[in-house]
């Protein structure tokens, strides 16, 4: 669900307000997805992860159809939304394509990190930060580029990469408190 949320909510860019600094409103939850992928990985293996990582695309091409065939269907003449759904939708195959590659990429490289690290590193706070941001990171350059590149100028995809990754770590340190306790809660429930 995260990732269909944010392909859906990316559409809006937010000015944060401060050192004209600009984010995919994505930045929001899509770290989110970084967080799960690394406890998945670290609870029941790469192989699930990876799993896991292509039911969530298989769920955003249901999500994707569906709005598709949205746009199609008649509305009746007093219904006034389909501008605004058009305006939402008909920057979705291109998000998505973008944040298929990305996401693939980025999560293949998180779940692999953590599996390498797992062996090399014995601070799992670190280990998990580390994998988390270095996954996000090829993820946000290649998503951003890809999905806003013709529609605002080169330096702000720089600025968005950015932020975007800055707002993640920060979201990966709120998060790291809650790791441990989530993946002790999937591990008790894992079916051997």
């Amino acid at each position: 669900m995260s990732f269909t949320i944010s392909n859906l909510i990316t559409v809006k860019i937010v000015d944060l307000g401060v050192f004209n600094l600009i984010t995919p409103a994505a930045a929001i939850i899509y770290p989110l997805i970084y967080v799960l992928t690394n406890v998945i990985t670290q609870a029941y293996g790469e192989d699930a992860a990876q799993r896991t990582l292509v039911l969530g695309i298989l769920a955003d091409v249901l999500f994707v159809c569906m709005t598709s065939l949205l746009l199609i269907l008649p509305s009746p003449a007093n219904y006034t939304g389909d501008s605004a759904l058009a305006f939402v939708f008909m920057k979705t195959p291109r998000i998505l394509v973008a944040s298929y590659i990305s996401y693939l990429i980025g999560n293949i490289v998180n779940a692999h990190l953590t599996v390498k690290l797992k062996n090399g590193c014995s601070n799992a706070t670190l280990r998990n930060m580390l994998a988390i941001a270095i996954g996000e990171l090829l993820d946000n350059i290649m998503f951003i580029t890809l999905a806003f590149i013709f529609e605002v100028s080169f330096s702000e995809i720089i600025v968005m990469i950015f932020t975007h990754w800055i707002l993640t770590l920060i979201w990966i340190v709120i998060a790291q408190p809650f790791i441990p306790r989530l993946l002790n809660w999937v591990s008790s429930d894992k079916v051997e």
